[in-house]
C-alpha cells in the first residue's frame, strides 16, 4: 500500500475515533490500531511526518510524551477529500 493511502488510513481512523481536542493518543497506540504489524515501522514514520507537515490535520500534544491529535474535525475531512481518502459516514 502506498504512503498516501496509509496517511489517509491514519487520518480516517483518528477521525472515526474522534481523537481531537482534549482526546489524544500516543503515536504507538494509533499505529497499532490502524496498520498491520508488518507496516507499523513505516506507519510510525508516516505519522511523525504528518505531525510536522503544515498541511496535515494532525498536531503534537504537549500533555503527554509522543501524544498526537487532530487539529479539528473539518480539517481532517478536508484533508481526506483533497487526498482521495474515504470520509467516514456521518462526517461529510
Amino acid at each position: 500500500m502506498g504512503s498516501q493511502a496509509n496517511r489517509n488510513r491514519i487520518v480516517r481512523k483518528m477521525l472515526r475515533k474522534r481523537i481531537v481536542g482534549g482526546h489524544n493518543k500516543q503515536i504507538d497506540t494509533i499505529v497499532n490500531m490502524v496498520l498491520p504489524s508488518h507496516e507499523q515501522g513505516r506507519g510510525r514514520q508516516l505519522l511523525e511526518e504528518l505531525v510536522t507537515d503544515p498541511d496535515a490535520p494532525i498536531e503534537a500534544y504537549g500533555g503527554q510524551r509522543n501524544a498526537v491529535r487532530l487539529t479539528s474535525i473539518s480539517d481532517a475531512v478536508d484533508y481526506l477529500k483533497e487526498n482521495g481518502g474515504d470520509v467516514p459516514f456521518g462526517f461529510d
